[in-house]
């Protein structure tokens, strides 16, 4: 029997692409709570965990691969924002969070801010919380990135609020306050980080954060970020020529103002085709928005070449000026193994705007994608991982029950294991 052949967008010899295929398998049902998912190795056993947070509960969670047991490692007021990384150089893999949110970005007061990070222990006990260490305060923090990107000895923590440092509502479209920490010598010991104000002039309402790895404007050896915000899709890097913080405009997403007033991006994730890893972007217009969209340009252009073209693929639903609309988040991944990342959308509902969708680029020079929806339950957040070893990559997700916004029927945290 000869072997199926694809070509290089994954089409079969008969001119059909694959059809996506996940096993549902739920960690967590009924949930009280449901904001945050985070995908990383706890316990450095070579298999992805998964923390989950919630803004009701405040309860940080890790539930253990293999078998998925549930801990209790932390309980914060009002958790927003999770990133890992080994912030005291022991090997391990520490969290960093941000908390004591404050009401909603429309009543944010001087003292609702503050960022702090949980250390691994390193011996891992039922229901052992995890020490903590406090590291600044910074009004409305919502966004975290552990990473290098002014250097490569320190590791650094970029900070990004949602709303400017007006109290009260009146710096929901004031710019943002982004910040750069740099970990400490012996941080468990340090009772607070020095942080430095890198831009607080042209940014509002950041809602999404991607990190670069390496390469693109940042150079080979720093890291950098793609912003979704009220001015659309920025890449944000620091410019070692220069000795400073640059920004490279991609698109302004949707700038109609029918939202409720906002505009701009609300979330974005940038995939590869080929040799370019950063083939397409795909976003979700605007703040808590009903709009995916696609910004493509010519294959085999450099990075730096514009203008970058903006294709809607889907309006879910009408925008409710109270609860907004239901896309939450996008991710992308090589799902069926072509070489190609595809993305998935997080639809928090009500039904029918509800699960998570996955787009197959078709044609990315026209912005052609064909789209399948691969789960109903709520969804906040998406993470994207190996995490049953098998060598393909899976998602999970966990719903989205956040009081005096959105509460879904049944908050679940789900693993879909890829069954192409």
């Amino acid at each position: 029997m000869s072997e199926t052949k694809y070509d290089e967008l994954g089409y079969l010899n008969n001119g059909t692409v694959k059809t996506p295929s996940f096993k549902k398998h739920t960690l967590a049902d009924h949930q009280k709570d449901g904001y945050w998912i985070e995908a990383v190795d706890i316990n450095g056993n070579g298999k992805l965990d998964i923390v989950t947070s919630g803004l009701a509960e405040g309860e940080v969670v890790w539930f253990e691969n293999p078998g998925w047991k549930k801990r209790t490692i932390a309980k914060f007021p009002l958790p927003v924002a999770i990133d890992t990384g080994d912030i005291n150089g022991n090997g391990r893999n520490d969290l960093v969070i941000s908390h004591n949110y404050g009401n909603c970005m429309f009543w944010c007061r001087p003292e609702d801010g503050k960022i702090s990070w949980l250390e691994n222990p390193g011996s891992y006990e039922d229901e052992q919380e995890w020490n903590r260490h406090f590291i600044s305060d910074l009004m409305a923090a919502h966004r975290l990135q552990l990473g290098h990107f002014t250097q490569t000895d320190k590791l650094e923590l970029l900070a990004l609020p949602v709303v400017g440092c007006r109290p009260y509502g009146e710096g929901v479209h004031e710019p943002v306050a982004v910040t750069l920490f740099q970990v400490p010598d012996h941080p468990e010991e340090k009772p607070e980080w020095e942080g430095s104000l890198i831009n607080n002039t042209d940014f509002r309402v950041i809602h999404g954060v991607v990190k670069n790895w390496f390469g693109g404007y940042s150079g080979p050896d720093l890291q950098s970020v793609l912003l979704a915000s009220e001015e659309g899709i920025s890449w944000f890097y620091y410019d070692q020529k220069s000795d400073g913080w640059k920004i490279v405009p991609f698109g302004e997403g949707d700038q109609t103002g029918q939202a409720a007033g906002f505009r701009g991006c609300g979330n974005v994730a940038y995939g590869r085709v080929g040799n370019d890893p950063y083939a397409y972007i795909a976003t979700i217009d605007p703040f808590h928005g009903n709009i995916v969209a696609v910004y493509t340009r010519k294959p085999g252009h450099d990075l730096t070449d514009h203008p970058w073209k903006r294709t809607i693929l889907d309006t879910f639903g009408e925008f409710d000026p109270e609860t907004q609309g239901p896309g939450h988040h996008v991710v992308t991944g090589d799902f069926d193994g072509d070489g190609n990342d595809e993305f998935l959308v997080a639809l928090r509902g009500p039904l029918p705007y509800q699960g998570v969708y996955y787009y197959k680029c078709i044609d990315v020079e026209k912005g052609l994608f064909e789209r399948w929806r691969v789960s109903t339950a709520s969804a906040a957040r998406i993470v994207v991982g190996d995490f049953n070893g098998d060598g393909r990559l899976d998602f999970a997700t966990t719903g989205y029950y956040t009081p005096g916004y959105y509460l879904c029927d049944n908050s679940q945290v789900n693993v879909f294991y890829n069954d192409f």
